[in-house]
Order: structure tokens, then sequence, then C-alpha cells
């Protein structure tokens, strides 16, 4: 008997560890890990935030640093040639210096 629960405990550990695992492989964000956003124009943006920073990479070109700037909600990054990210939740604000307008932008899991 103390073997049979022993074994069901390990399968249960063995178990929640691959959902764990899974769980994480699924995620959207955070430290260390790539957000994607697609925006209503077709803007494509990777972005990894890195302490006050982001690092953008526009429809798969080089990535570009922004810097953190003061926001009255959500995080603002901006830098020196005009583009401007605007995070909320897992919707975004994106807008360079050539655009008149900004594009609204939406989180997505993987990109495509």
């Amino acid at each position: 008997m103390r073997r049979s629960r022993m074994t069901g405990f390990k399968i249960l550990a063995v178990g929640g560890a691959a959902a764990l695992a899974l769980s994480a492989c699924a995620s959207v964000g955070g430290p260390g890990v790539s957000t994607y956003y697609e925006c209503d124009r077709g803007t494509r943006l990777k972005v990894d935030f890195v302490g006050d920073r982001a690092l953008v990479a526009v429809n798969g070109a080089r990535a570009v640093p922004m810097r953190q700037t003061p926001a009255a909600s959500g995080v603002v990054y901006e830098n020196r040639q005009g583009w401007r990210l605007h995070t909320k939740g897992n919707e975004a604000m994106w807008n360079t210096a050539a655009r008149s307008a900004p594009e609204s932008c939406r989180q997505i899991a993987v990109p495509r």
C-alpha cells in the first residue's frame, strides 16, 4: 500500500511539472521573453523589455533601443528618432516620426 501511494505521488509531481512547463511555453511577454504585437496597418513588432528600455524590431528589421519615459497610464518608450511605443495591458499604440497617426496594436502569442 505504501508503494502505491508513493507511485501516485510521483506521477502527480511529474504531471504537475509538465503542466507548468507547458504553461511557460504559452506565456506572452515578461522578463526574458519577447512580446509580439500585430498592428492595424500591418506593422509587426517584436519587443524585448530590458529594465527601463525596450528593444523594438519592426517587421523583422534590426531591433532599435527605446527608453522608458513618464506616462499617465501604461508604459511609454521613446527614442531620438521619434519612435514611440505606448503599452497598456495587451494593447499598444505605435508611432514613428514618418507616420501622421499612431497605429493600434494588439499582443499576439506567437509570431505569424
